[in-house]
Order: structure tokens, then sequence, then C-alpha cells
């Protein structure tokens, strides 16, 4: 309860009419202000729901990286960096343990060391939803020493309010397409591919995927068959794109537009350079760009995604953040990589791991 400076007049905010709390609570747009006003009482709490808050509002995206292991209790030490504001924070809650750490947009999906739990967790809000053990892959006890046996992650709406909620996944030494929900007692197992995925996305419904030939096939994951496999992308002989099997490949969609971008390494197996190609699937087209104009894509063991420059979201435009694509303790390949000229800024201060690089985190639920 508060006084008004003016009068003996006082004010109970817990008493505030609860579709107004709720109208207050849909125009915060940091999700630290969210959750500072969920904690003022029980009933501003009650209005700001999953649903209230817009997660489709852009916002500068975290970077989440780790800072040690607290053997005692068994917990890694994670730290995640706001780059709007350059401020670190550290969730005290938020410590899975040792194991291997992959996201998509605000979620974690976290391996344990002994590969047996296989969860979803939202750093802030403390959920967990449990999926399929890594032994319903039908090879996984043959590939069982793989250090990362899931590589890539997306899944088809927000865990926090989808009930028919899919987890898509690359799993396995053969790079294969998969899925599962939650409840599911086993992963199912897309057709067999003649090559290894590099990258996948989500959109419009479908997953769409690309694979080390820079092949891009389609998968309606919700239809009668949601194993099969329709390639609708393939390069022409004479492309000109260049490429091998050293490069990392990866998968944005911007603006309704399929972007297969291509990272390439000097021999220290640190980034030299990127290139893109834009591609429209409507009419197979596809050609080479050499600016983003305002937008920034984000690269690394997150599902890659692009943003574009506005008044809330401070980023370098016609750039690509990228983090290491290597376990290492020290000189880590993360920076931003300037699409103009050539130029790489490095990231410093960050800690290398055995549990992951570090990864972009959207602050969304």
């Amino acid at each position: 309860m508060q006084r008004s400076p003016d009068t003996e007049t006082y004010f109970d905010w817990a008493e505030l009419p609860v579709e107004l709390s709720a109208a207050i609570a849909k125009r915060l747009v940091s999700i630290h202000d969210y959750i500072s006003f969920r904690g003022v009482c029980e009933s501003w709490r009650s209005a700001a729901t999953f649903e209230n808050f817009d997660s489709e509002y852009p916002r500068f995206p975290w970077l989440m990286y780790f800072s040690g292991e607290d053997v005692e209790k068994g917990i890694v030490v994670t730290k995640f960096l706001d780059m709007s504001e350059n401020k670190t924070y550290q969730t005290l809650d938020f410590s899975p343990g040792p194991g291997t750490y992959l996201s998509c947009r605000g979620w974690i999906l976290y391996i344990s060391q002994n590969m047996v739990d296989v969860n979803l967790i939202h750093p802030v809000w403390r959920i967990k939803i449990e999926l399929p053990c890594l032994d319903t892959f039908p090879t996984y006890k043959l590939e069982c020493g793989v250090s990362r046996f899931i590589s890539k992650m997306v899944f088809s709406g927000s865990p926090s309010t989808k009930t028919d909620l899919l987890v898509m996944v690359i799993w396995g030494k053969g790079n294969q397409l998969g899925f599962s929900r939650p409840g599911d007692s086993s992963w199912t197992v897309l057709a067999s591919w003649d090559d290894s995925f590099c990258d996948i996305i989500y959109h419009n419904g479908r997953l769409y995927a690309v694979d080390v030939r820079r092949r891009v096939v389609e998968c309606d994951i919700h239809g009668p068959n949601p194993g099969q496999i329709l390639q609708v992308f393939s390069l022409p002989e004479d492309h000109g794109f260049s490429f091998s099997n050293q490069d990392l490949c990866y998968f944005v969609e911007s603006s309704g537009k399929f972007l297969i971008v291509s990272r390439h390494f000097f021999g220290n197996h640190k980034t030299a350079r990127f290139q893109i190609l834009e591609l429209d699937l409507t009419d197979g087209s596809h050609k080479e760009i050499f600016s983003l104009g305002k937008r920034a894509l984000f690269l690394g063991f997150n599902t890659s995604f692009c943003l574009e420059q506005s008044a809330s979201v401070d980023l370098k435009p016609n750039c690509i953040y990228f983090t290491d694509h290597l376990w290492r303790y020290v000189h880590l390949d993360t920076g931003v990589y300037c699409l103009l000229d050539g130029t790489i800024k490095s990231f410093g201060g960050f800690p290398g791991s055995v549990h992951a690089p570090p990864l972009w985190v959207l602050p969304s639920f």
C-alpha cells in the first residue's frame, strides 16, 4: 500500500482491477520489467501470464555462457549477457548440471552427461519439459559415444503455451532428422537421407532442412506422412557458389526468403568469412547476396535466426553474429562478421567450456 504525496489517500496496488493490471503487463516489453511486475503481488502475478507477454516483440538476444562448475553441488554455473544493456545476469535456479546444451528462442535443450535426461528448460521461469531418452533412437547403442548426439533443435511454437508442441532435431553420427512430443515414449525418426543435414528451421507448419550439398528438403511434419522427406531445392552444377565439406552450413528464414549461409575457416579452425545464398522456394530461384541491409543473422548451436535493426533492437546491421563451433577453453571463435568489409570483431572475456560454446538465447517465453 502506498500513500499519495498530496493527500492522505492510500493506494492498494493489489486492488487494481485485473483488466487494468493485465493491460499494463501487455505493454511491458523488457523481460526484466515483466518479471519484476510479477513479483509485486499475487494479483499482478496472475495478470502477468505467458499469454500476456509479447514474445514476438523484437528484442536483442542474450548470450548464454558457462563460467565454471560447482563440483560439490554437481552444477554448471551459467550466466547471461544482455548485450543491449551490457549487463550480465546469473539465474541461481538454472543449474541443470554437466552435459550438453542447445538453444531455441528462450529455451535450452539440456542433455545430461550420462545422456539419460533430455529436457527443455526455461532458464527464467524454471520450467522443465521432459523428452524421450536418447536410447529410443535406433542407432543410439552403436553411437552412444558421440559427444553431441543431437546437434540442432527447433520447435513448433512456445513450449509455455502450445499443447501440440513438436521438438524437431538433427540426430546421430549421420545427422538425420527426427522429432518427438512431450509425453512421447520415444523419438520418431524421419526417412533416411543419403547425406548429412546441417541445419533445420520450422516455417509455416513445415520442417525445412539443408544438407552438406546445400540441398533443401521439406517435411509436412503435421500431415498424414510426417516421416516423408521431399527435396525442394538443389544447386545446379554451374552454381558458382564456393563451399566444401570443411565449411559449416546454416539455414535461416528472413522475410519469407530462405538463406543458406556458408561459414569458411582458416587452417586454425577460426572463422575467415561467410557467404550467403538467397532462395525463393516458390519458383526455385536463387542468388548470392552481399548485403543484409538493416538485418543481422545469429548463428551457432542455436536455432539460426534473423533480426532487423529497430528502436528496440540496437544491433549492428549487415552483420553476422556467430558463436564458436568447437569446445575450447581459450581463444573462442565468437564475434561479429561485417559483410560490408569482411572484418571480424571478436567478443572477449568468455571462458571456454566442455559443455557448449556460448549460445544465443532470445529473452522470451
